[in-house]
């Protein structure tokens, strides 16, 4: 199966749910992916009231061309939950 995020809803700060097509759903922070970003596509998200202008295109996408991939995000939910680490 090909990982795709089917909703994902602003919770606050750099806090998103998720719910991908395998049925995983959870809130993830992203606060730390987004800080340590060089990448000029990530600039303007380190911005709470940019971050927040996701829209769900089979992962994140923002309007200036950034992303973050599915399986990063999912990977990132399963191995919090391996080490029973509260997001």
């Amino acid at each position: 199966m090909i990982l795709n995020i089917t909703k994902a809803d602003y919770i606050n700060e750099f806090r998103v749910k998720l719910l991908f097509n395998d049925g995983l759903e959870k809130i993830v922070d992203l606060k730390d992916y987004i800080m340590s970003k060089k990448h000029p596509f990530f600039e303007p998200l380190k911005q709470v009231d940019e971050f927040k202008k996701f829209q769900v295109h089979k992962t994140l996408v923002w309007g200036n061309g950034a992303d973050i991939a599915p399986e990063y995000l999912h990977d990132k939910i399963k191995s919090a939950e391996k080490f029973n680490v509260k997001r």
